[in-house]
C-alpha cells in the first residue's frame, strides 16, 4: 500500500473552491437587485443580472491564475462563508 495515501485537492477542486470569491460578489450584488431595476427597467433586468454573473465569471478566472496556489484555499472558503452569511442575511431583512 501506498504511504502518501492522502487526500489532495485536484485543480478543478482549487477552483470550486476559489469560486467563492466569485459567489460572495454575486451574494453582494443580490442586495442591488432591486435598486437595478428601477434604474434598468423590468425587461432589461435579467440581461443585467447575466452581465453580472458573466463578470464575476471572468473576473474569478482571471484572479484565480494570478492568486498564488497557497492562497487558494483560504480565499476560496472566506468566500464561501461571505456568501452564505451576505444570502441569510439577505433573507432577514
Amino acid at each position: 500500500m501506498d504511504e502518501n495515501s492522502q487526500s489532495r485537492v485536484g485543480p478543478f477542486g482549487r477552483y470550486i473552491i476559489f469560486a467563492g470569491t466569485g459567489m460572495a460578489l454575486m451574494g453582494v450584488c443580490t442586495f442591488m437587485f432591486k435598486p437595478l431595476e428601477r434604474v434598468s427597467g423590468e425587461n432589461l433586468l435579467p440581461y443585467a443580472i447575466l452581465g453580472l454573473v458573466m463578470a464575476s465569471t471572468f473576473g474569478t478566472l482571471f484572479f484565480y491564475n494570478r492568486c498564488p496556489k497557497r492562497l487558494v484555499i483560504p480565499i476560496g472558503l472566506v468566500g464561501w462563508l461571505l456568501t452564505f452569511l451576505l444570502l441569510l442575511l439577505h433573507n432577514w431583512f
